[in-house]
């Protein structure tokens, strides 16, 4: 798509520019201060429509890595102190993808809401770009510079601190 056309030529121009460049990749961030802009996050959006409607349909087509703002801010502290080499790095929770779905339902039952989530196709919503069906990454290359912590830790914790959870 566009979005990740243009993303892919500016690591490009990045990379032309500058031989010794650390170019990060995150996906799916969730963290407690929110997405300015947007109005949250989607652990939030999630926690709010379950207790607001409690029926929720989210879609499980699309797969990918929900990552913590705080580890993906540790991971990129890591890359610069510990003088990685230059490259491309996935800086996402480890335990692999999810789909939203499995994410929203993983939420709702942490978070303690009494929901119900069912599970929808991409093409039941009206979205204004095409996401692809899987955005997940790898996040081998920065394991072997810190340990990234699983993406259901880190909603544990986030949850915690967020007070939704005790």
């Amino acid at each position: 798509n566009v979005y990740g056309a243009t993303k892919g030529m500016g690591e490009d121009l990045a990379s032309a520019v500058c031989e010794d460049m650390l170019i990060v990749r995150v996906a799916s961030l969730f963290g407690v201060a929110g997405a300015s802009g947007k109005g949250g996050n989607f652990v939030e959006t999630m926690i709010k429509a379950g207790k607001e409607r409690g029926a929720l349909k989210v879609v499980d087509d699309q797969i990918m890595s929900p990552t913590a703002t705080a580890d993906a801010a540790d991971a990129l502290i890591a890359l610069l102190t510990q003088r990685a080499p230059a490259g491309i790095y996935h800086v996402v929770n480890s335990e692999g993808g999810v789909s939203w779905c499995g994410f929203a339902r993983e939420i709702i039952a942490r978070a303690g809401v009494k929901a119900s989530i069912d599970a929808i196709a991409s093409s039941e919503l009206s979205q204004p770009a095409k996401r692809p069906p899987y955005s997940a990454l790898d996040n081998a290359k920065i394991s072997a510079i810190i340990a990234m912590p699983s993406w259901r830790d880190a909603l544990g914790r986030y949850l915690r601190e967020k007070k939704h959870i005790a």
